[in-house]
C-alpha cells in the first residue's frame, strides 16, 4: 500500500510543471527572434512588508540574482510606474545606474546593457514584476516593448493564477483554524512561527540542496500549512472518546489525508492545470510526522523518500512546540530545544542541516520566539 501510494504520488509529481519551468521556455522561445536577450525573471510583490523578492529566473548570461529582497513604495521612481501601470525602460545601464544597492552593484557586474521591466497586476493588483536584460545598448523601442508584453502575457497570466491559488488555501488554512473548537489563538500563532522558522531554515540551507527562490517561496508559506488536516471538522471527530483507543499511526494518517484532499479539492477549483507548489504543499502535509530512521508516521519512510521541504518543516514544527507554552507542557528555553534537536539528530530522526541553522540564526530564532504574529483582518 505503501509503495502504491508513492508511486502514485510520484507520477502525479512528473505531470506537474513549475512557473520557473515555464520562464525558462518562454525565454528559449523568445530568443529565437531576440538572441540578445540574456535574462529574464520575475519578482514578486510582498504586501505584508511592502517589498519585492527574487522568484524565479532563466539567466543565459550572467549570474543569477537569487534570495534577494528590496523595499518598493509608491513614493519610489519605480512605485510611481508601478502606480501608472506603465513600464520602465533603461537603455544605457552602465551610464545611468547609480547607487550602491546590492541590486545596482549586481547589475554593473553582470555587462548588462539595457533593460526593460514590466509591472505584472491581477485586476489592477500589483503582484510581481518582470525584468528583461539584453546585452545591447538603446535596444528596447516601443514596438519591442508592445511585443515582449504581448508575448509574456501567458506566463503572467500563470503567476497570478498560482498567486491565487496559494493565497486561496492560506485564506482556507486560517479559516480552519478559526473553526476549531480548541486553541484558536495558539493554532494561528503556531502557524505564522513554523513558517518563519522554515523560512530561516531553507534560506540557509538553499545552496547545499538547490533550492531555487520558487521553491524556498513556497516552503515558507505552505509551512503554515502543515497541519490543516488536523484542524478539519472530520479529523475533530477523530478525536471522540469513541476513538481512542486509534493508534498514533492511524490517526495521523487520518489527519494527512484529509488536509490533501483539501488541498487537491481547492486546487481543482481554482485551475485545471496541475502546479507543482500543489504537490510540495501536498509533500509538507503527508510527510512532516516522518522521521529518517523510519520511526515517524504515518508511512515510516526513511532518508532520501523523505522531501526536503518536509524534512524543514519537521525542524520547524517540533523546535516551535519545543519552546511554546501548551497547558499541557511548558515551553523549553532555546538552548534547551535545540539541544533536544540535536539529541533527535544523533539518533537518526532529523536532518542536521536542517537543525543547524536554527542555532546559526539564534538572534533571528529569538525574535520570532518573542514576537506574536500579526495577521490581516
Amino acid at each position: 500500500m505503501r509503495k502504491e501510494y508513492l508511486d502514485n504520488d510520484r507520477r502525479s509529481h512528473s505531470r506537474s510543471y513549475s512557473i520557473g519551468q515555464e520562464l525558462k521556455t518562454t525565454h528559449q522561445a523568445l530568443r529565437q527572434e531576440i538572441p540578445e536577450l540574456a535574462r529574464v525573471s520575475i519578482a514578486l510583490f510582498d504586501p505584508a512588508y511592502s517589498e519585492l523578492r527574487t522568484f524565479v529566473h532563466s539567466t543565459i548570461e550572467g549570474s543569477p540574482l537569487v534570495r534577494y529582497r528590496a523595499p518598493i513604495s509608491p513614493s519610489t521612481s519605480l512605485g510611481r510606474l508601478v502606480c501608472q501601470q506603465k513600464s520602465r525602460v533603461e537603455n544605457d545601464i552602465a551610464s545611468n545606474i547609480t547607487g550602491n544597492s546590492p541590486h545596482s552593484t549586481w547589475l554593473l557586474e553582470q555587462g548588462y546593457a539595457a533593460s526593460l521591466t514590466l509591472p505584472i497586476l491581477d485586476q489592477n493588483q500589483f503582484t510581481g514584476l518582470l525584468f528583461f536584460d539584453v546585452n545591447k545598448p538603446q535596444f528596447f523601442d516601443a514596438l519591442t516593448v508592445d511585443e515582449l508584453t504581448l508575448r509574456t502575457q501567458e506566463i503572467t497570466a500563470l503567476v497570478n493564477e498560482q498567486s491565487t491559488l496559494i493565497q486561496a488555501a492560506e485564506e482556507m488554512a486560517h479559516s480552519v483554524r478559526t473553526t476549531s473548537l480548541v486553541g484558536e489563538r495558539d493554532n494561528i500563532e503556531h502557524a505564522y512561527r513554523v513558517g518563519q522558522y522554515a523560512h530561516i531554515i531553507a534560506d540557509h540551507i538553499a545552496p547545499l540542496y538547490q533550492l531555487d527562490d520558487e521553491t524556498i517561496d513556497h516552503i515558507v508559506r505552505f509551512a503554515c500549512l502543515h497541519d490543516i488536516g488536523k484542524y478539519s471538522t472530520l479529523s475533530s471527530k477523530q478525536c471522540s472518546l469513541w476513538l481512542q483507543d486509534w493508534d498514533n499511526a492511524t490517526l495521523i494518517a487520518g489527519r494527512v489525508q484529509q488536509g490533501v484532499n483539501l488541498i487537491n479539492q481547492l486546487a481543482r477549483q481554482v485551475s485545471e492545470r496541475q502546479y507543482a507548489c500543489t504537490h510540495l504543499l501536498g509533500d509538507i502535509i503527508r510527510y512532516h510526522h516522518e522521521y529518517l530512521n523510519g520511526t515517524g508516521y504515518p508511512f515510516g519512510l526513511k532518508h532520501a523518500q523523505i522531501p526536503i521541504a518536509a524534512r524543514i518543516v519537521t525542524v520547524a514544527n517540533i523546535f516551535d512546540a519545543l519552546t511554546s507554552h501548551r497547558h499541557y507542557s511548558e515551553s523549553w528555553s532555546l538552548t534547551h530545544a535545540l539541544l533536544e534537536l540535536e539529541k533527535m539528530v544523533a539518533q537518526g530522526q532529523l536532518d542536521g542541516n536542517c537543525v543547524h541553522p536554527l542555532r546559526c540564526h539564534q538572534n533571528k530564532v529569538k525574535n520570532i520566539m518573542l514576537t506574536n504574529a500579526h495577521f490581516a483582518s
